[in-house]
């Protein structure tokens, strides 16, 4: 009984490794029907029930986990026994890759979010861009004035991290009620780092951590990222991975919720990359759109260029090109530019809803029109 159990846990690796092997082949094959059946629903009870376990620990396990690799890697190598049991370190690489696929590597691969939500993404011309930076800006400055804040002018939170993790939860509800059940769900395991000022210099905001299905994410940033930092975590924890559907449906939590705090977090977020394109595309209504900006979010924008130059490093750059290629192994194939295409997503939603909001043709809406 003993040898079996033993030949089990030896072979039990490799058998889940072949099992991701097989999934993701399906969902190059069938990618619509493995949305459904896998993503949508294998991989969100089991995600679901282990978030549920994890949220139970009161820290990040993520933390945990990385850091006890590291002193087990090297306390393995200085005592010699890597190299007198390299099976073992060969059974361990195989069970991470094999649980990264399945919970993580596989969901790279799922139906684009634009085919959820019937948008089309199609070129857009400079002025459909400058449009949609004029309507941010205004939205974008609204919510500034509605964020508490210090005399100095810096956000002073209403909420505390536990708070605002289920203010986002809530967030989430109201969107798979109004947009698309596939954002549903209860995944709790949403944790701070623990020595979030390391990752500054790491140039990591947050992480979805597959091998706990936990949402990590840094609170030495700047205070008006981190509910927007949660909401995008949130949407890697629930599937969907790829970089810019992260960041546009962290847009659309804030959206959906009456939190001030975490609206405004969100919109910021999203204009920052339409300011990006604009700058690229538009120079000239690029500097406009920057000459309308409150002072408010001119002070927010201030403090975040603080915060970057302060924890410029070396191994931050290093970090930053692993992330590159880390993504584009996984699909991505513009890297950590792919951030950025968040804005062709947000240009769509737009003018989708621009469109959905015009009257028929020679039809007309009169209010409050006395009758003949």
């Amino acid at each position: 009984m003993h040898a079996m159990k033993t030949k089990i846990i030896k072979w039990l690796p490799y058998s889940l490794l072949v099992l991701g092997l097989i999934v993701l082949g399906l969902f190059r094959i069938f990618p619509e029907t493995m949305d459904t059946v896998y993503s949508g629903f294998i991989y969100k009870w089991v995600a679901q029930g282990i978030s549920l376990v994890m949220s139970l620990i009161p820290f990040s396990m993520a933390e945990l986990v990385c850091f006890a690799a590291v002193l087990l890697l090297l306390y393995g190598l200085i005592c010699g026994y890597i190299i007198k049991h390299p099976k073992v370190l060969l059974r361990t690489i195989v069970y991470m890759a094999a649980v990264f696929l399945l919970t993580c590597g596989v969901n790279y691969y799922r139906v684009p979010l634009e085919k959820h939500l019937n948008y089309t993404l199609e070129p857009s011309s400079g002025d459909d861009l400058v449009e949609l930076a004029e309507n941010m800006l205004q939205r974008t400055n609204r919510a500034a004035d509605m964020v508490r804040r210090t005399a100095e002018g810096k956000i002073n939170p209403d909420y505390t991290f536990p708070q605002m993790k289920k203010e986002v939860l809530l967030a989430y509800d109201s969107l798979a009620v109004s947009v698309s059940g596939k954002f549903g769900g209860y995944f709790p395991a949403v944790k701070p780092l623990m020595v979030s000022n390391l990752y500054s210099y790491s140039y990591i905001m947050g992480f979805f951590f597959p091998w706990t299905v936990e949402a990590n994410v840094n609170k030495s940033v700047p205070e008006f990222w981190i509910p927007g930092l949660i909401a995008h975590e949130q949407a890697h924890v629930r599937g969907f991975m790829r970089e810019n559907e992260a960041n546009f449906i962290s847009y659309l939590v804030g959206c959906h919720t009456n939190n001030r705090e975490l609206k405004y977090s969100t919109l910021l977020h999203s204009f920052i990359y339409v300011l990006s394109a604009l700058q690229s595309s538009c120079p000239e209504a690029h500097r406009k759109i920057i000459e309308g900006l409150s002072p408010r979010v001119l002070h927010d924008l201030q403090e975040n260029n603080e915060y970057i130059s302060a924890h410029r490093s070396l191994w931050g750059e290093m970090s930053n090109k692993m992330n590159d290629v880390y993504l584009k192994v996984n699909g991505q194939d513009e890297g950590v530019k792919s951030y950025g295409k968040v804005v062709d997503l947000l240009l769509a939603e737009f003018k989708k809803n621009k469109s959905e909001m015009q009257q028929k043709a020679n039809t007309s809406v009169y209010i409050n029109e006395a009758p003949e």
